[in-house]
């Protein structure tokens, strides 16, 4: 199997020191192809870590704006679309590991780290598998993945129960941590593994408990098929098939006097689970755990760029209950799936939406078939 690890960075490409040093240990470097997206603000000495490696032979790529915008000039519309000084520069890694026909295409954030006791690739290897494993079913269709982790909360002074960045408000319940006791089987589109140290949680969880968290599951799971949960980019693999319903939503969006920012990879994550459902495939949770060593943050900012999207998923909920079409393609479920997103839009009201926020909808659909369509190409 090939690997293409991709990462959008503004800093000066350290993390890959570990990756290198962790695929070496494990045997695995032969399998990895790195795609690392760099910005207008990437330091120079980011395209020096990563070609250290390069030099050596290895397909380890710094992708610059000079190679960023020779890739893209084929396709024109979709570039206009992939704003600078945004981690949205991360679609062209994407697209660039789906091109170079990568067998599974893993996200990661600049501050997730491997483990040793953790193999990076083995625990993503078994997508595009069949494999046997209990089901999280969770409660009313939502898995809180958290659960799946021991969760400190030195603010409350015990242990408590928290849920992911994008986790709607409206589905939180102590129940939603269900597994079924008995095995199902399916073939493995998307592996979400997890991350010790600082949780994927949202701004207002982070300023109320401060949580730290270590993994405490013995074995993965597989995601009841009509069961959604969070999806970030931090730690994801994903069949190359399911490329095509993987755009990763343009963030920026100015509303209510706040900015709809740090959901990207939460609706990139819901939207290509709809589609996984519709083909008939699963999500597997659970391993490989990475090491999150957040880079600093204002939490008081974060809170006031992630509040907006916090309201858009709670309104989303019918839109993302309602299962798609039976679909033989990715591409197909992602052409139903940005139609309804604009009908959706088109009828919502109260707060937040006015024109504008309707007509984001109605851009992230056309680009979600615009990406089906530049991956129909580059296939």
């Amino acid at each position: 199997m090939k690997f293409g690890i991709v990462v959008t960075t503004i800093y000066d490409g350290q993390f890959i020191h570990e990756y290198y040093n962790h695929f070496l240990a494990c045997g695995d470097l032969e399998k990895v192809h790195f795609y690392v997206v760099g910005d207008l603000s990437t330091p120079t000495s980011c395209r020096e870590q990563v070609e250290q490696y390069t030099k050596q032979g290895l397909p380890w790529y710094y992708l610059g704006p000079n190679e960023q915008n020779d890739f893209l000039k084929p396709f024109p519309e979709l570039a206009a679309e992939i704003p600078w000084k945004t981690d949205n520069r991360r679609n062209i890694g994407f697209l660039m590991a789906y091109r170079d026909r990568c067998d599974v295409i893993i996200a990661i954030d600049d501050d997730n780290y491997p483990q040793k006791n953790w193999p990076f690739l083995a625990g993503h290897s078994e997508v595009g598998k069949e494999v046997s494993l209990l089901s999280a079913v969770g409660h009313n269709s939502w898995f809180n993945l958290c659960s799946m982790m021991q969760v400190q909360c030195p603010s409350l002074g015990a242990g408590e129960t928290v849920y992911a960045r994008g986790f709607p408000y409206q589905r939180r319940d102590i129940a939603c941590s269900k597994v079924d006791a008995e095995v199902s089987t399916g073939l493995v589109a998307i592996n979400a593994g997890l991350w010790s140290g600082d949780p994927d949680v949202d701004a207002a969880t982070r300023l109320v408990t401060r949580c730290i968290a270590k993994e405490k599951f013995t074995t993965d799971y597989l995601l009841a098929p009509d069961t959604l949960m969070p999806i970030n980019t931090q730690n994801t693999g994903l069949i190359r098939e399911a490329i095509p319903a993987y755009y990763y939503v343009k963030m920026g969006h100015p509303v209510g006097g706040m900015k709809l920012d740090r959901f990207g990879d939460i609706f990139s994550g819901f939207f290509v689970q709809k589609c996984a459902q519709a083909v008939g495939h699963r999500i597997k949770v659970g391993s490989p755990v990475v090491e999150h060593r957040r880079s600093p943050h204002n939490l008081y900012k974060d809170l006031w760029n992630e509040l907006a999207g916090m309201v858009v998923i709670d309104d989303m909920l019918p839109l993302l209950e309602a299962p798609l079409s039976p679909a033989k393609t990715y591409s197909e479920a992602t052409v139903e799936l940005a139609e309804r997103i604009e009908k959706w839009s088109a009828k919502q009201q109260g707060f937040l939406w006015d024109e504008a926020l309707k007509n984001y909808f109605k851009n992230v659909a056309q680009n979600m078939k615009l990406w089906a369509e530049v991956c129909r190409q580059l296939a």
